[in-house]
């Protein structure tokens, strides 16, 4: 398996991985995927198989700083009005792997793996962070065991076909040294 950067021909098997890993009401779109891979293109990697199959994706943006509003976090929202060139905070916008491959400890390598090439893109990150639902406690798992810390929730962020009101999002950090 590599982790290389996205380009425009793989995004059909981008959004095949997205419709697998997400329920339909927090989907992001086509245009929201192509608007991020041009406009931040080495915070958007792809992990592709021996066979050359793309099987998953990580997708990220810089921001100037962490706002100590929740507005910021909007699903499927627009990369251009947040993205700065020289931002020193990381933003994972999102991050799936294909169904087959989840639950063998390859997610967390994937993510440790995007982390580290966007790091070394001569980018002077401070800090990343990220928004996980409450119900997704495999991927809470891997953020935790990579030194990522909770900050705050927002209620009913994320729409769920399980928790009336939908599933908290919880933003969570980390410092980089």
């Amino acid at each position: 398996m590599i982790v290389r950067k996205a380009k425009s021909t793989d995004m059909e098997r981008i959004m095949e991985i997205e419709e697998n890993a997400f329920i339909s009401n927090i989907q992001e779109t086509y245009q929201t995927f192509a608007s991020r891979m041009e406009t931040f293109p080495q915070g958007f990697l792809v992990l592709e198989d021996d066979n050359g199959m793309v099987q998953g994706y990580f997708s990220s943006e810089l921001w100037a700083e962490l706002p100590h509003h929740n507005k910021v976090f909007i699903l499927d929202h627009d990369i251009a009005k947040v993205h700065k060139n020289d931002g020193k905070l990381l933003y994972i916008s999102s991050y799936a792997l294909m169904s087959g491959l989840r639950g063998r400890g390859l997610g967390k390598l994937f993510f440790k793996e995007c982390l580290k090439q966007v790091k070394s893109s001569s980018l002077q990150i401070s800090e990343i962070v990220l928004i996980v639902s409450q119900e997704w406690g495999a991927a809470r798992h891997i953020y935790e065991v990579l030194g990522f810390k909770t900050i705050r929730q927002i209620p009913g962020f994320f729409p769920s076909d399980i928790i009336p009101g939908g599933a908290d999002g919880i933003v969570m950090i980390k410092k980089e040294e």
